[in-house]
Protein backbone atom coordinates (compact mmCIF):
# COMPACT_ATOMS: atom_id res chain seq x y z
CA UNK A 1 0.00 0.00 0.00
CA UNK A 2 2.90 2.45 0.80
CA UNK A 3 4.36 1.59 -2.37
CA UNK A 4 1.40 2.31 -4.45
CA UNK A 5 1.08 5.56 -2.52
CA UNK A 6 4.64 6.47 -3.58
CA UNK A 7 4.04 5.62 -7.54
CA UNK A 8 0.85 7.47 -7.12
CA UNK A 9 2.89 10.64 -5.72
CA UNK A 10 5.52 10.06 -8.62
CA UNK A 11 3.05 10.15 -11.32
CA UNK A 12 1.24 13.36 -9.77
CA UNK A 13 5.15 14.96 -10.00
CA UNK A 14 4.92 14.28 -13.32
CA UNK A 15 1.68 15.80 -14.56
CA UNK A 16 2.63 18.82 -12.77
CA UNK A 17 5.68 18.77 -14.53
CA UNK A 18 4.36 18.27 -17.89
CA UNK A 19 1.72 20.54 -17.28
CA UNK A 20 4.31 23.13 -16.51
CA UNK A 21 6.50 22.29 -19.79
CA UNK A 22 3.27 22.85 -21.66
CA UNK A 23 2.41 25.88 -20.67
CA UNK A 24 5.96 27.22 -21.03
CA UNK A 25 6.18 26.22 -24.45
CA UNK A 26 2.52 27.30 -25.15
CA UNK A 27 3.43 30.79 -23.77
CA UNK A 28 6.39 30.78 -25.91
CA UNK A 29 4.39 29.84 -28.71
CA UNK A 30 1.96 32.61 -27.98
CA UNK A 31 4.20 34.77 -27.71
CA UNK A 32 5.97 33.96 -31.26
CA UNK A 33 2.71 34.30 -32.77
CA UNK A 34 1.77 37.37 -31.71
CA UNK A 35 5.44 38.88 -32.87
CA UNK A 36 3.90 37.02 -36.15
CA UNK A 37 0.69 38.79 -35.85
CA UNK A 38 2.56 42.15 -35.45
CA UNK A 39 3.39 43.90 -38.53
CA UNK A 40 6.48 46.80 -38.93
CA UNK A 41 4.92 50.26 -39.10
CA UNK A 42 5.54 53.58 -41.15
CA UNK A 43 5.24 57.27 -39.55
CA UNK A 44 5.51 59.80 -42.23
CA UNK A 45 6.40 62.68 -39.02
CA UNK A 46 6.83 65.77 -40.37
CA UNK A 47 8.23 68.23 -43.45
CA UNK A 48 10.35 70.63 -42.85
CA UNK A 49 12.57 73.34 -44.43
CA UNK A 50 16.20 72.45 -44.13
CA UNK A 51 17.71 74.68 -45.68
CA UNK A 52 17.45 77.60 -48.27
CA UNK A 53 19.83 79.19 -51.14
CA UNK A 54 19.69 81.16 -54.10
CA UNK A 55 18.45 78.08 -56.37
CA UNK A 56 15.93 76.68 -54.05
CA UNK A 57 13.78 75.01 -50.99
CA UNK A 58 15.50 71.94 -49.57
CA UNK A 59 12.76 70.16 -47.44
CA UNK A 60 13.44 67.45 -45.21
CA UNK A 61 10.62 64.63 -44.82
CA UNK A 62 11.52 62.98 -41.36
CA UNK A 63 10.04 59.09 -41.01
CA UNK A 64 10.07 56.93 -38.44
CA UNK A 65 10.15 52.91 -39.14
CA UNK A 66 8.73 50.55 -36.30
CA UNK A 67 10.31 46.75 -35.70
CA UNK A 68 8.46 44.41 -33.63
CA UNK A 69 10.49 41.73 -34.10
CA UNK A 70 13.26 39.57 -32.19
CA UNK A 71 15.53 40.27 -35.08
CA UNK A 72 16.39 43.04 -37.08
CA UNK A 73 15.67 43.62 -40.67
CA UNK A 74 16.85 46.39 -43.27
CA UNK A 75 15.24 48.85 -45.78
CA UNK A 76 15.22 47.81 -49.65
CA UNK A 77 14.07 50.64 -50.88
CA UNK A 78 12.26 53.88 -50.29
CA UNK A 79 10.59 55.51 -53.36
CA UNK A 80 8.27 58.31 -53.75
CA UNK A 81 7.00 60.79 -56.01
CA UNK A 82 6.35 64.56 -55.16
CA UNK A 83 3.51 65.64 -56.70
CA UNK A 84 1.74 68.75 -57.98
CA UNK A 85 -1.84 69.04 -58.80
CA UNK A 86 -2.24 65.53 -60.08
CA UNK A 87 1.48 65.57 -61.93
CA UNK A 88 4.85 64.51 -60.47
CA UNK A 89 7.10 67.15 -60.20
CA UNK A 90 10.18 64.53 -59.27
CA UNK A 91 10.91 61.47 -58.11
CA UNK A 92 12.99 60.24 -55.21
CA UNK A 93 14.58 57.14 -53.53
CA UNK A 94 16.71 56.99 -50.59
CA UNK A 95 19.74 54.46 -50.46
CA UNK A 96 19.69 50.50 -49.43
CA UNK A 97 20.78 48.59 -46.72
CA UNK A 98 19.14 51.09 -43.55
CA UNK A 99 18.92 48.89 -40.34
CA UNK A 100 16.40 48.35 -38.05
CA UNK A 101 17.15 46.78 -34.90
CA UNK A 102 14.91 44.17 -32.95
CA UNK A 103 11.95 45.77 -31.09
CA UNK A 104 12.89 49.24 -31.79
CA UNK A 105 12.26 52.42 -34.24
CA UNK A 106 14.46 53.34 -36.50
CA UNK A 107 14.24 57.15 -37.75
CA UNK A 108 15.43 58.75 -41.02
CA UNK A 109 14.74 61.23 -43.22
CA UNK A 110 14.31 62.08 -47.05
CA UNK A 111 15.15 65.38 -48.93
CA UNK A 112 13.58 67.20 -52.25
CA UNK A 113 15.24 70.56 -53.17
CA UNK A 114 12.37 72.72 -54.96
CA UNK A 115 13.67 75.25 -57.28
CA UNK A 116 12.33 78.96 -56.89
CA UNK A 117 11.80 78.99 -60.82
CA UNK A 118 9.76 76.24 -60.61
CA UNK A 119 7.63 77.69 -57.62
CA UNK A 120 6.79 81.11 -59.68
CA UNK A 121 5.93 78.73 -62.70
CA UNK A 122 3.34 76.77 -60.85
CA UNK A 123 2.26 79.60 -59.34
CA UNK A 124 0.91 81.35 -62.04
CA UNK A 125 -1.84 79.85 -62.61
CA UNK A 126 -3.22 80.26 -58.61
CA UNK A 127 -3.99 83.81 -58.71
CA UNK A 128 -1.97 84.94 -56.28
CA UNK A 129 -1.88 81.67 -53.95
CA UNK A 130 0.80 82.24 -50.89
CA UNK A 131 1.73 78.57 -51.16
CA UNK A 132 1.42 75.31 -53.62
CA UNK A 133 -0.47 72.16 -52.03
CA UNK A 134 2.35 69.46 -52.63
CA UNK A 135 1.86 65.82 -51.77
CA UNK A 136 4.34 62.98 -50.87
CA UNK A 137 3.42 59.51 -52.59
CA UNK A 138 5.56 56.61 -52.59
CA UNK A 139 6.32 52.75 -50.73
CA UNK A 140 8.63 51.64 -48.75
CA UNK A 141 10.19 47.92 -49.39
CA UNK A 142 11.56 45.85 -46.15
CA UNK A 143 13.92 43.10 -46.71
CA UNK A 144 12.44 40.52 -44.64
CA UNK A 145 14.66 37.58 -45.44
CA UNK A 146 15.90 37.56 -41.40
CA UNK A 147 12.21 37.17 -39.94
CA UNK A 148 11.22 33.43 -40.21
CA UNK A 149 8.17 33.84 -39.42
CA UNK A 150 7.54 35.97 -41.84
CA UNK A 151 6.21 34.57 -45.47
CA UNK A 152 7.75 36.09 -48.17
CA UNK A 153 11.22 38.11 -48.58
CA UNK A 154 9.98 41.78 -48.46
CA UNK A 155 6.94 43.75 -47.63
CA UNK A 156 5.66 47.16 -48.78
CA UNK A 157 4.47 50.01 -46.85
CA UNK A 158 2.06 52.37 -48.57
CA UNK A 159 2.53 56.34 -47.15
CA UNK A 160 1.47 60.01 -47.74
CA UNK A 161 1.88 63.02 -46.64
CA UNK A 162 0.83 66.23 -48.22
CA UNK A 163 2.83 69.70 -47.27
CA UNK A 164 2.97 73.45 -48.10
CA UNK A 165 5.53 75.41 -50.44
CA UNK A 166 5.69 78.86 -49.51
CA UNK A 167 5.69 80.79 -53.23
CA UNK A 168 8.93 82.81 -52.90
CA UNK A 169 12.01 83.87 -54.43
CA UNK A 170 14.19 85.78 -52.49
CA UNK A 171 16.48 88.30 -54.93
CA UNK A 172 19.34 90.69 -53.63
CA UNK A 173 21.04 93.53 -55.07
CA UNK A 174 23.76 95.37 -53.99
CA UNK A 175 24.13 99.11 -55.13
CA UNK A 176 25.31 102.98 -54.73
CA UNK A 177 28.80 101.85 -53.56
CA UNK A 178 30.97 104.77 -52.40
CA UNK A 179 33.73 106.12 -50.24
CA UNK A 180 31.79 109.14 -48.03
CA UNK A 181 34.86 111.29 -47.11
CA UNK A 182 35.62 114.62 -44.85
CA UNK A 183 34.83 117.55 -46.64
CA UNK A 184 37.94 119.13 -48.22
CA UNK A 185 38.69 121.61 -45.57
CA UNK A 186 38.25 119.09 -42.59
CA UNK A 187 40.94 116.79 -44.77
CA UNK A 188 43.14 119.57 -44.40
CA UNK A 189 42.88 120.24 -41.08
CA UNK A 190 43.43 116.37 -40.03
CA UNK A 191 46.20 115.76 -41.79
CA UNK A 192 47.50 118.98 -40.76
CA UNK A 193 47.14 118.07 -37.35
CA UNK A 194 48.60 114.76 -37.54
CA UNK A 195 52.57 116.50 -38.48
CA UNK A 196 52.27 117.29 -41.60
CA UNK A 197 53.65 120.52 -42.96
CA UNK A 198 51.14 123.12 -44.94
CA UNK A 199 51.99 121.78 -48.34
CA UNK A 200 52.23 118.21 -47.78
CA UNK A 201 48.90 118.58 -45.81
CA UNK A 202 47.60 119.87 -49.01
CA UNK A 203 49.01 117.10 -51.44
CA UNK A 204 47.73 114.72 -49.28
CA UNK A 205 44.47 115.89 -49.43
CA UNK A 206 44.19 116.27 -53.30
CA UNK A 207 45.65 112.57 -53.61
CA UNK A 208 42.57 111.13 -51.74
CA UNK A 209 39.55 113.33 -52.98
CA UNK A 210 40.40 112.58 -56.49
CA UNK A 211 42.17 109.01 -56.28
CA UNK A 212 45.15 110.19 -58.33
CA UNK A 213 48.50 109.42 -56.99
CA UNK A 214 47.82 108.29 -53.86
CA UNK A 215 49.90 105.82 -52.12
CA UNK A 216 49.61 103.79 -48.93
CA UNK A 217 53.25 105.66 -47.70
CA UNK A 218 51.16 108.83 -48.10
CA UNK A 219 48.93 107.85 -44.96
CA UNK A 220 51.48 106.87 -42.63
CA UNK A 221 51.02 108.81 -39.35
CA UNK A 222 47.83 110.45 -40.59
CA UNK A 223 44.28 109.52 -38.86
CA UNK A 224 41.61 110.17 -40.49
CA UNK A 225 38.28 108.39 -40.14
CA UNK A 226 36.23 107.19 -43.59
CA UNK A 227 33.00 105.40 -44.41
CA UNK A 228 32.53 103.24 -47.24
CA UNK A 229 28.82 103.00 -48.06
CA UNK A 230 26.46 100.97 -49.89
CA UNK A 231 22.63 99.78 -50.54
CA UNK A 232 21.24 96.25 -49.94
CA UNK A 233 18.58 95.57 -51.81
CA UNK A 234 15.95 92.83 -51.36
CA UNK A 235 12.78 91.61 -52.83
CA UNK A 236 10.50 88.33 -53.03
CA UNK A 237 9.31 87.73 -56.13
CA UNK A 238 6.81 85.68 -54.96
CA UNK A 239 3.22 86.25 -53.13
CA UNK A 240 4.04 84.41 -49.58
CA UNK A 241 4.22 86.57 -46.70
CA UNK A 242 7.67 86.32 -45.41
CA UNK A 243 9.91 88.44 -42.61
CA UNK A 244 13.38 89.18 -43.93
CA UNK A 245 16.24 89.54 -41.07
CA UNK A 246 19.84 90.67 -41.43
CA UNK A 247 22.12 88.53 -39.12
CA UNK A 248 25.39 89.16 -39.78
CA UNK A 249 27.64 90.97 -42.30
CA UNK A 250 31.33 91.38 -43.38
CA UNK A 251 33.15 92.77 -45.93
CA UNK A 252 36.20 90.60 -47.69
CA UNK A 253 39.07 92.30 -48.64
CA UNK A 254 41.66 90.93 -51.64
CA UNK A 255 43.96 90.38 -48.99
CA UNK A 256 41.37 87.77 -46.91
CA UNK A 257 40.84 90.33 -43.88
CA UNK A 258 37.21 90.69 -42.72
CA UNK A 259 35.61 94.08 -42.18
CA UNK A 260 32.97 94.43 -39.63
CA UNK A 261 29.57 95.69 -41.59
CA UNK A 262 26.62 97.83 -39.92
CA UNK A 263 23.69 97.59 -41.35
CA UNK A 264 21.03 100.52 -40.85
CA UNK A 265 18.61 101.07 -38.27
CA UNK A 266 16.11 98.50 -40.03
CA UNK A 267 17.64 95.54 -40.49
CA UNK A 268 14.16 93.66 -41.11
CA UNK A 269 12.13 93.86 -43.77
CA UNK A 270 8.52 92.61 -43.56
CA UNK A 271 6.72 94.08 -46.86
CA UNK A 272 7.89 92.34 -50.86
CA UNK A 273 10.49 94.66 -50.84
CA UNK A 274 12.96 96.71 -49.36
CA UNK A 275 16.42 98.66 -48.96
CA UNK A 276 19.12 98.16 -45.90
CA UNK A 277 21.86 100.54 -45.79
CA UNK A 278 25.23 99.44 -45.30
CA UNK A 279 28.14 101.44 -43.65
CA UNK A 280 31.77 99.97 -43.08
CA UNK A 281 33.72 102.45 -40.91
CA UNK A 282 37.28 102.51 -42.20
CA UNK A 283 40.79 104.27 -40.28
CA UNK A 284 43.54 105.42 -42.78
CA UNK A 285 46.09 103.72 -39.11
CA UNK A 286 44.14 100.80 -39.92
CA UNK A 287 43.23 100.36 -43.22
CA UNK A 288 45.28 102.45 -45.46
CA UNK A 289 45.72 100.18 -47.82
CA UNK A 290 42.21 98.98 -48.22
CA UNK A 291 41.60 102.78 -48.63
CA UNK A 292 44.00 103.02 -51.26
CA UNK A 293 42.56 100.45 -53.68
CA UNK A 294 39.25 102.00 -53.10
CA UNK A 295 39.73 105.41 -54.14
CA UNK A 296 42.78 104.25 -57.21
CA UNK A 297 40.22 101.60 -58.27
CA UNK A 298 43.48 99.26 -58.49
CA UNK A 299 43.75 95.79 -56.63
CA UNK A 300 40.97 92.96 -56.02
CA UNK A 301 37.19 93.42 -55.29
CA UNK A 302 36.51 93.40 -51.99
CA UNK A 303 33.40 90.71 -51.62
CA UNK A 304 30.18 91.90 -48.94
CA UNK A 305 28.97 88.46 -47.28
CA UNK A 306 25.80 88.21 -45.61
CA UNK A 307 24.21 86.09 -43.33
CA UNK A 308 20.43 86.57 -42.76
CA UNK A 309 17.32 84.86 -42.10
CA UNK A 310 14.19 84.21 -43.52
CA UNK A 311 10.56 83.46 -42.15
CA UNK A 312 7.36 82.51 -43.30
CA UNK A 313 4.31 83.91 -40.51
CA UNK A 314 1.34 81.85 -42.37
CA UNK A 315 3.04 78.56 -42.27
CA UNK A 316 4.24 75.96 -39.45
CA UNK A 317 7.81 76.01 -40.51
CA UNK A 318 10.75 76.86 -38.21
CA UNK A 319 11.15 80.81 -37.79
CA UNK A 320 14.25 82.05 -38.93
CA UNK A 321 15.43 80.04 -41.57
CA UNK A 322 19.31 80.83 -42.48
CA UNK A 323 19.95 82.27 -45.96
CA UNK A 324 23.65 83.64 -47.32
CA UNK A 325 24.73 85.51 -50.12
CA UNK A 326 27.86 86.88 -51.15
CA UNK A 327 28.81 89.73 -53.63
CA UNK A 328 31.75 90.90 -55.78
CA UNK A 329 31.57 94.30 -56.11
CA UNK A 330 33.56 95.69 -58.80
CA UNK A 331 36.27 98.83 -57.69
CA UNK A 332 35.17 100.47 -60.93
CA UNK A 333 31.77 100.96 -59.52
CA UNK A 334 32.67 102.66 -56.27
CA UNK A 335 32.38 106.49 -56.23
CA UNK A 336 33.91 109.03 -54.17
CA UNK A 337 31.75 111.21 -52.49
Amino acid sequence: MKNFRVKLLHCFVLLCLCAMSFFTVSCESLGQLLGAMSLPSLSMDSVSIKGLDLEGITFACDYSITNPYPVAFSIKQLAADINYEGGTFTKLSSENGVSVASRSTKRNSLTVKIPYDTILSFAKKTNGKSSLPFTLDGSLALDMSAVSLFEGDSFSIPFTKNFSVPVVKPQFSVSNAKVVLPSAEDLYKQILSSGQNALNSAAVATALITGQNLTEDMLKGININIDFTFDLAVENQGTAAWKFLVNDCALKTNTGSLLSVTPGTSKAISSSSGTVPMKVSLNTVQAASFIVQLLTKKGGNPTFQLSSALSFPELSYAPNLPLSYSYEIPLRTIATK
